[in-house]
């Protein structure tokens, strides 16, 4: 091998540490973030469990679960408050 080579291969190893330093906030407030949506679409679909007989259900998508996700009960609450306005107005 040459010097090239392995100065080249440094060089790469050392930027790669880098932008995995660099990256690993943003990515982790991602991950947060999805997780905590999924745990939002959890409670949506436990919450639609218990209020179907009731008549009131909230749908399910990637809204929803965000909102519950981000906003946490408040954010669940919301969303069946918004449902019942809107279905019995």
């Amino acid at each position: 091998m040459s010097f090239g080579e392995i100065a080249a291969y440094v060089i790469s190893a050392i930027l790669a540490l880098l932008l995995c330093r660099v990256f690993y906030k943003p990515l982790k407030g991602v991950f947060i973030m999805a997780i905590e949506s999924f745990l939002g679409g959890v409670g949506l679909y436990l919450c639609n469990f218990l209020l179907a007989p009731v008549g009131l259900s909230v749908g399910i998508n990637i809204v929803s679960a965000g909102v519950c996700g981000l906003f946490g009960l408040p954010g669940l609450l919301l969303l069946i408050l918004m449902k019942a306005i809107y279905t019995y107005m």
